[in-house]
């Protein structure tokens, strides 16, 4: 039996089942909070703290609630939106910084997502995690924008097929549960906003950009162009079943603020990949998305992909679903060829991405803390094609609520993350 700090973990059955029934407990409140507490177990109050850090939902549990659940769980909401007001702070300060260094180069920025939304006041102040910083910048500013991040403290880090990653210099590798002041602030440089679906490459840089930028942080051109992009995120995260409440939620929210303009704005054209996320909305957020949207996108999406999003259910399709799926992508393909490929690329990706996601895997924290970044890739494979394979990211965040104690949110020790996980 695995042991935490604080709890024996039970069996995977009892992992999974708590998981499933604290996650959707907790969408159902994110929409009509209850007037009566769940009935949870000691064990199921600290799966429901990983839950909610995971889904980056407990700042605005926090501010939503009606009840009172165990005096760890409060405290822990408590503490995560003070956090949550302190790392806000922290990102405006970060964005005022981006926004006049970028003036004083005359170069034109988009700031993505979560600086977007945190501009239309969305929610009220720390509600929502914000742990790194997206900027779009046009391809042949791309190093000039670089140049401009590094003397605010931060230096390059991991680059990937969507992104260049910066971190604050000198960082160490320890991470606080949830969010907290002392974990960074990332910035993620971008030339062009693209996602696979699951081989397929989405591109959307040309609908976001405002065509006549001026130099510093810019806004969306539009809240379609805004929802557009949301949509594509959640997309990309939803196909290998890594979406998140505050994902859909962001949705739900921007969809309050949209007129019918912006909506047929947001629909020319339509596309078959907006369906998923809109269906998985309107599931949890029921009357946020017009059903005369939802029905002509679903009018251009593939039928298979249809059928499938009707069962979506963010237990399964998010970190919620303990175990590694072993073939999240394949009903996201267009063609029985590409299924086929999708699944061969489940196996072995090929030499240069396997190279890059072993990268990624050492540079995301919960994986490297583990030790499951440095396992053989056939080791990994086949606990994947046996499904007994635990999604390491998801222990790794249980292990931690396991852990927590009040007001100690703090980096815990890599020797003993590995040990516990």
């Amino acid at each position: 039996m695995v042991r935490t700090d604080e709890f024996p973990l039970p069996p995977m059955r009892f992992i999974r089942a708590a998981l499933r029934r604290t996650t959707e407990r907790i969408a159902r409140e994110l929409d009509v909070p209850q007037e009566q507490a769940p009935d949870w177990s000691d064990f199921e109050w600290r799966v429901a703290m990983a839950v909610a850090a995971m889904h980056g939902v407990s700042a605005l549990l926090a501010n939503r609630l009606r009840w009172q659940g165990s005096e760890v769980w409060q405290a822990f909401l408590s503490e995560q939106l003070q956090q949550g007001l302190l790392r806000q702070a922290r990102t405006r300060q970060l964005l005022a910084e981006i926004d006049t260094a970028a003036r004083q180069a005359q170069l034109p920025l988009l700031a993505l997502k979560g600086s977007a939304l945190l501009k239309l006041d969305l929610y009220a102040p720390g509600e929502r995690p914000q742990s790194d910083i997206d900027l779009l910048c046009r391809e042949q500013d791309f190093e000039a924008a670089g140049r401009l991040i590094q003397p605010l403290g931060y230096e390059a880090g991991l680059m990937s097929w969507k992104h260049l990653e910066y971190l604050p210099a000198g960082i160490g590798k320890e991470r606080a549960f949830g969010e907290h002041i002392g974990n960074p602030v990332k910035i993620e440089l971008h030339s062009r906003i693209i996602e696979r679906l699951p081989l397929r490459e989405v591109a959307i840089t040309d609908q976001l950009f405002p065509q006549a930028a001026s130099a510093g942080l810019n806004p969306y051109p539009s809240l379609a162009a805004l929802m557009r992009h949301l949509l594509l995120h959640a997309a990309g995260n939803m196909c290998p079943q890594g979406i998140r409440l505050i994902h859909l939620h962001d949705i739900a929210a921007l969809a309050t603020r949209m007129q019918g303009s912006d909506w047929e704005e947001l629909l020319q054209p339509a596309a078959g990949w907006m369906l998923p996320p809109l269906v998985m909305v309107d599931r949890y957020f029921p009357g946020r998305i017009p059903a005369q949207h939802l029905a002509r996108t679903a009018s251009c999406c593939s039928p298979h992909l249809r059928w499938a999003s009707r069962h979506y259910r963010i237990a399964e399709h998010s970190l919620s679903r303990l175990n590694i799926p072993r073939f999240p992508c394949v009903e996201w393909s267009s063609s029985l060829a590409e299924a086929c490929a999708c699944a061969a690329l489940r196996i072995y990706p090929g030499r240069k991405a396997a190279a890059l996601n072993a990268t990624l895997a050492l540079s995301t924290h919960a994986l490297a803390a583990t030790g499951w970044a440095e396992l053989p890739r056939w080791k990994k494979a086949l606990r994947v094609l046996a499904g007994n394979a635990p999604r390491v990211a998801t222990m790794y965040s249980i292990q931690r609520a396991m852990s927590y104690r009040p007001g100690t949110s703090s980096p815990a020790n890599s020797a003993s993350m590995r040990a516990a996980v």
